[in-house]
């Protein structure tokens, strides 16, 4: 169950991801915004999976 709520986290921090840089440069090309989300989206992501591996490996150690 996890896993699965692992993937559709990051799933939905990628669509944010591919949403927002469409709406701010909707009338600009604001490079540095657009980075900023870039960067946000993938430290988020990389800290969901990450977290989601980490409970997945700790928590079959806790049952046993």
């Amino acid at each position: 169950m996890a896993i699965g709520a692992t993937i559709i986290v990051n799933s939905c921090i990628w669509g944010f991801a591919m949403i927002m840089p469409a709406h701010t440069l909707r009338g600009t090309g604001a490079y540095q915004q657009i980075q900023n989300i870039f960067a946000g989206c993938a430290a988020a992501s990389l800290i969901v999976v990450s977290g989601g591996l980490v409970f997945n490996l700790i928590k079959p150690a806790q049952g046993e």
